[in-house]
């Protein structure tokens, strides 16, 4: 008996960019997505998503239901069907019957700590893949239910589909959500994301509490979705939370969270702690200003203000993050 060269076909395959146009490369993988490894699949749907080659959707539905059939036998852990609702998102498909399934899907499995639904994750890129074509109220009512899902991954998907559908009627779930709290920090910081999107008039002023958190990974959360979004007035509360804590951590990702603002007014508050009195504010600054890019002649300014301070660890800090 021969061994199975699909496996091997597709390793060779992945070594090529997308998309994926000879019919050989074509074959391969509409092979592989009919195989009877779950993780052959996976790799299929990978592959087909990193490439955003929409023309093998067909197949990759087709997949997704033959794996429902028995699927703790045919594909334990969703390891595949998870990989094809996020290649089928990423192709901006339109299968409705398809995320209307996998959004209520549950796969109970044996684990070590007891059980574990490892469906979790398909329900809330389901979520993200009704957002599009489907009513908001649908769209808004499926949310309603995952975002008090048992499990986090669905949780996550549900705030990142309300982020995607960034419409004002999003707005009162997430503030409920934001105000009920979530055990998962990544949880709050994509709702707090999904409000900034959903409401940018009153939405900024609402997450902003949450930067005094007790909870330091609530703070940073918070902040890093205030540095996504960029909205006008955010510095100044970034700037104030970063003053008011004294965790060096917390006080490194907010330095981090401005410099993702890359606004004049960031650049020159990173730039001034650029000192040798606070080394390791300096550094943190330092590391923080590379997230502007290089944008003019910042990288000179960071350059100059280190070697002011005469100090070879922030040197050493400067050429690891500007020239590495």
């Amino acid at each position: 008996m021969t061994d199975d060269p699909i496996p091997d076909q597709l390793r060779s395959l992945a070594r090529h960019e997308g998309p994926f146009t000879s019919d050989e490369a074509r074959k391969i993988l509409q092979s592989a997505l009919a195989h009877a490894s779950n993780r052959t699949v996976q790799r299929a749907a990978e592959m087909i998503a990193q490439a955003e080659d929409a023309s093998f959707t067909s197949d990759l539905v087709k997949a997704y239901w033959r794996l429902k059939r028995n699927p703790l036998k045919k594909d334990p852990g969703c390891l595949a069907k998870t990989a094809i609702v996020k290649a089928l998102v990423q192709a901006e498909h339109a299968d409705m019957e398809l995320f209307r399934d996998g959004i209520t899907y549950c796969q109970i499995e044996p684990h070590w700590q007891g059980e574990i639904d490892s469906a979790a994750e398909i329900r809330g890129v389901c979520a993200i893949g009704l957002v599009h074509f489907t009513p908001t109220i649908e769209v808004l009512n499926h949310c309603a239910v995952l975002l008090s899902d048992l499990w986090p991954e669905a949780r996550l998907g549900a705030a990142q589909a309300l982020g995607a559908l960034a419409q004002i009627e999003a707005a009162p779930l997430l503030r409920l959500k934001l105000l009920t709290g979530d055990s998962q920090p990544e949880v709050h910081g994509e709702c707090c994301s999904a409000m900034l999107k959903a409401d940018r008039e009153e939405g900024l002023a609402f997450v902003q509490p949450f930067l005094n958190s007790h909870d330091a990974d609530q703070c940073v959360q918070t902040a890093l979705a205030l540095g996504e979004a960029r909205l006008p007035g955010t510095f100044d509360r970034l700037r104030n939370a970063w003053g008011l804590r004294s965790e060096l951590n917390v006080r490194e990702s907010l330095l981090l969270c401005i410099g993702l603002l890359r606004t004049t007014e960031s650049q020159e508050f990173l730039l001034s702690l650029i000192d040798k009195r606070d080394i390791r504010t300096a550094a943190d600054a330092v590391k923080a200003l590379r997230l502007n890019g290089p944008l003019g002649d910042l990288r000179e300014r960071t350059e100059a203000a280190v070697e002011v301070t005469e100090s070879d660890t922030l040197m050493s800090a400067f050429r690891e993050e500007w020239l590495s």
